[in-house]
């Protein structure tokens, strides 16, 4: 990675980000570009005032901050809406990686006009990471939703990049159409452990194809299948195994297209369980 992109409205949620952009930044040897911008329909007076007083606070922050040493660094005040502004940077300064930080809830309006994250979900160019948690160290326990894709590939090499030398974890959930008229269920919906070893051994096979084709990912991921829908299966792991960030694609299969677009997922970036990297295909 050699330029790195992280979006700031100089609040706590934000310093996160940055604080996570610089440590990547300094682990990459990357130049790191900080974006601030301001709203283009306030008045000019106040527009100025926000410029000189954002450009003197990132200044400080970059002086003084420890994580900021030995880090290439570029400070971009613009004027206009975030998340076109994030984007046309992101394109300008052709930047490998965009860093955020979480959504500020902003009650009913959301539900009208949709978040900065979703936007810029749907609209970036590179991949891009929800930083929710403090950047105390470099990421260690990474889990990737995979579905055999060239995206969720992508993807998961992508986190090997950020996270080098760790194991990643990989999450594949599996449905069974109409399971209910093609096989025995009990009561609870389960299946019988011989039918489901079957599925899950032709599963496993699919995986290890897929482990196989992906470049310059070592050592070899672990991985995880499981049977239920994309996001409460991909959700219940990171959990369990305490992630400090998980992966996913953007453009993939319909379970991913669903799990990144759908309201599930829209929930899952409000409010992550972790730190959250979004891998486009490309």
């Amino acid at each position: 990675m050699k330029n790195i992109l992280v979006a700031t409205d100089l609040s706590e949620r934000s310093d996160r980000a940055v604080d996570r952009a610089a440590l990547i930044a300094k682990q990459m040897n990357a130049m790191l570009h900080i974006v601030y911008v301001v709203d283009d329909e306030v008045t000019s007076t106040i527009a100025l005032a926000c410029e000189e007083n954002a450009t003197l606070e990132l200044q400080r922050q970059i002086k003084e901050g420890p994580l900021f040493q030995g880090v290439q660094t570029s400070i971009h005040v613009e004027f206009g809406h975030t998340w076109k502004m994030i984007t046309k940077l992101a394109e300008e300064q052709e930047v490998d990686l965009v860093v955020l930080g979480t959504h500020r809830n902003r009650g009913i309006r959301d539900l009208f006009t949709g978040t900065t994250l979703h936007r810029i979900a749907r609209t970036c160019p590179a991949p891009f990471l929800i930083a929710a948690e403090r950047a105390t160290h470099a990421y260690a326990n990474v889990f990737v939703g995979v579905d055999f894709s060239d995206c969720a590939r992508n993807a998961t090499q992508i986190a090997a990049r950020i996270a080098p030398g760790q194991p990643l974890t990989l999450v594949h959930a599996y449905h069974i159409p109409f399971k209910a008229l093609t096989m025995h269920v009990d009561e609870h919906g389960d299946i019988a452990i011989r039918e489901r070893r079957r599925i899950e051994a032709e599963i496993d096979e699919q995986m290890t194809r897929f482990i196989a084709s992906l470049e310059n990912v070592q050592p070899a991921p672990n991985f995880i299948v499981k049977e239920g829908g994309a996001v409460p299966v991909l959700q219940a792991e990171v959990t369990a195994g305490k992630a400090d960030l998980v992966c996913i694609g953007s453009h993939s299969k319909p379970w991913l297209v669903e799990a990144l677009l759908g309201n599930n997922a829209m929930e899952v970036m409000s409010h992550p369980p972790c730190d959250v990297l979004v891998a486009p295909l490309r």
